[in-house]
């Protein structure tokens, strides 16, 4: 966090300023990674009641019947969400089919303008071209993340076949935003803060643990342990 003390709080202007530091420091320090836990540290555990059981409905890469499923609550503008995107892609395509992946939504539009336009975007694509649609996008945003715009969503829109009337109606309307809150409820009723946010359900007997931030993959298949 940067040495406020450095600076003397003398005018009006200095202490905007300041505000403004504080306000930045705080953000960085709810959404970076969370600090790798000791060994042999006890692992956080979450109700699997508050989480929505996964289904074929869900965005997912796997099935929702598998014996553990990973469900993210993500942000499209956020950067550690792009960290852990690929990461998980790997752990799920290197499982056998033993571990699937749901992603929820959670924008964080009060310090990224273009979370909540970018995941009514991908549910509008998702109702068109369905979860490879929605996965596309994903990808796209993910791996280029300073091209996000509204311009961007309709090109991939277009890239993917959507059809674009349809898609830029469904867009301009926030169609799905009622979905959109739906999940960001349930993500604060199972403990996110900040994103990305993860919990770790074991479907066989319903135990469940959280995963904060941008983790290691070793942390997050040691967490995926603790629930076996």
């Amino acid at each position: 966090m940067p040495e406020l003390k450095k600076f003397e709080i003398t005018s009006p202007v200095a202490i905007i300023i300041a505000g403004v530091v504080i306000a930045d420091a705080i953000v960085f320090a709810h959404m970076r990674p969370a600090a790798p836990a000791e060994a042999g540290a006890a692992v956080a555990t979450v109700s699997a009641t508050s989480v929505r059981p996964p289904s074929a409905q869900d965005h997912i890469v796997g099935s929702p019947t598998a014996p553990i499923v990973l469900v993210e609550y993500s942000d499209f503008q956020c950067p550690f969400c792009s960290m852990i995107h690929p990461t998980l892609k790997k752990i799920v395509g290197e499982s056998g089919g033993k571990i699937a992946w749901v992603m929820r939504q959670f924008p964080l539009d009060s310090i990224h303008p273009q979370a909540n336009p970018a995941a009514n975007a991908a549910e509008c694509i998702a109702a068109q071209l369905g979860n490879t649609g929605f996965w596309k996008f994903a990808d796209a945003i993910f791996a280029n993340q300073q091209s996000i715009s509204p311009a961007y969503y309709a090109q991939l829109a277009q890239q993917f076949g959507a059809d674009m009337p349809q898609y830029n109606a469904c867009f301009a309307a926030s169609k799905y935003q009622t979905v959109i809150d739906a999940d960001v409820a349930e993500a604060q009723a199972a403990g996110a803060s900040g994103t990305p946010y993860t919990i770790v359900l074991n479907t066989r007997t319903n135990k469940a643990a959280p995963v904060s931030g941008a983790l290691p993959e070793a942390q997050i298949m040691a967490v995926i342990k603790s629930v076996q």
